[in-house]
């Protein structure tokens, strides 16, 4: 799975900003922390759920529990699959 070329991502003063263009069916910004930009940021070329979960995991280390990770990866995933942000 992949961002769709129909989105554009964008960070600034740790917000994370996933824009759709004219082609995306969604109208609206979706507007996030730096997680989310880490987690849109890795899924911005072709990867699996477990890769994006375990690049996290290697970013964070102990300083996060894995089960926090995959909530936050598996929300993440669920909200773009909602807008139509995502190549499956």
């Amino acid at each position: 799975m992949k961002i769709n070329d129909s989105f554009l991502r964008h960070d600034s003063d740790g917000e994370s900003l996933l824009i759709p263009t004219g082609s995306a069916k969604f109208s609206g910004i979706v507007r996030g922390n730096k997680t989310l930009g880490e987690i849109v940021g890795l899924m911005m070329n072709e990867t699996t759920r477990d890769e994006v979960v375990s690049a996290m995991l290697a970013k964070y280390g102990e300083g996060a529990p894995r089960e926090a990770i995959e909530r936050d990866v598996d929300r993440v995933i669920s909200e773009l699959r909602g807008i139509g942000a995502l190549d499956e």
